[in-house]
């Protein structure tokens, strides 16, 4: 009887597992990035960790150990779930951002870490956008192009609900200079 049923139903993919798969592996990227630099600079792993927690609990988050760390991983996973999820969202509408994951997954990189971290995160904290650590700056757009915003879109590709379409080489192909 379950294979006759099975025969009917149409397989569908299922959505969520693959967006929160994806947001917590592009999360636990990032924090990679970040606590690797900052180590170099005497930040403990769990210091890192905390800055998302700060976002809802305000600075006490610093004095709170690894609960506030975990509330940080947390906090950010379901903030990246959401940022695969958003992908997901506009390349249902334009399709051309799946068919070009490399190019349009490393701009909306970018500007989700400009739109997280330069206005989100200030927002909820009450402070100014931080533009003093070059350095710094030009690590996490890099890294938001390359370990986020291209597994946003391979991830929520993932996540498609719609039969695959193929795709060409010149899809995914850099355009040329």
């Amino acid at each position: 009887m379950f294979t006759a049923l099975s025969s009917v139903i149409p397989r569908r993919r299922i959505t969520v597992p693959w967006l929160l798969i994806g947001g917590y592996t592009v999360a636990t990227l990032d924090m990679l990035v970040a606590i690797t630099y900052w180590s170099g600079h005497g930040v403990s792993a769990s210091r890192v960790l905390q800055v998302p927690a700060t976002w809802l609990l305000g600075h006490t988050a610093y004095s709170g150990g690894m609960v506030t760390a975990m509330v940080g991983a947390l906090v950010y996973g379901h903030l990246m779930w959401g940022v695969v999820a958003l992908y997901r969202a506009i390349a249902r509408r334009h399709p051309v951002f799946w068919r070009r994951p490399f190019v349009c997954g490393s701009l909306y990189g970018a500007a989700a870490y400009f739109v997280i971290f330069q206005i989100m995160a200030p927002l909820l904290t009450g402070t100014r956008p931080n533009f003093h650590n070059l350095p710094w700056q030009l690590i996490c757009i890099a890294t938001f192009m390359t370990l986020v915003g291209i597994p946003c879109a391979l991830f929520s590709r993932m996540a498609d609900d719609r039969p695959a379409q193929d795709v060409s080489r010149e899809d995914c192909a850099l355009p040329a200079q």
